[in-house]
């Protein structure tokens, strides 16, 4: 037979008082802090998750406001183009239209000038024509037969048929 003596059984009493005090003073706790843990790490990374989906909703919020961004710039750039095109299209024309205006003036300066030199020259030619006239014939002429002369001598001459001196 098994002799059992007192000490097993007292090893085998303090083993449980030992079990019992590491279960209450230890596992309880141990296993509390493992399942806040836990519980600690799956907030943790339910919040991950969200903060990322978040933040994948703010990168494409943000991609789409730098598109429109670029699409507002390139009608900025094109409406300034289209600005310009006109501005210098309207500064053409008002330029072509000074110019027209310029030569027009111009025309009628040289116009009047011409007429000018014109009546000059007639002018001159029948104070030549009375002067030659006189050395010519050696006699002065009446006033009548000057102007017929000098109207004669300038529609030779010039080939207008309506000018004459009075």
């Amino acid at each position: 037979m098994v002799n059992i003596d007192y000490t097993l059984i007292l090893v085998i009493v303090n083993f449980i008082i030992l079990l019992i005090i590491l279960k209450k003073l230890l596992y309880k706790p141990l296993m509390d802090f493992i399942n806040k843990r836990e519980s600690q790490i799956r907030d943790d990374l339910k919040s991950a998750k969200k903060h990322k989906e978040e933040s994948e909703k703010i990168l494409e919020k943000q991609k789409e406001l730098l598109r429109k961004a670029k699409e507002e710039a390139r009608n900025i750039r094109d409406e300034a183009t289209k600005s310009a095109k006109i501005q210098s299209e309207q500064i053409i024309h008002d330029t072509e239209e000074q110019r027209d205006v310029i030569i027009h003036e111009a025309q009628e300066i040289i116009d009047v000038e011409v007429n000018k030199a014109k009546e000059s020259i007639q002018s001159q030619i029948g104070d030549f024509v009375i002067e030659l006239t006189d050395k010519i014939i050696g006699k002065k002429l009446t006033e009548e037969d000057d102007v017929k002369l000098i109207n004669d001598m300038i529609k030779e001459e010039s080939g207008i048929k309506e000018s004459s001196v009075d």
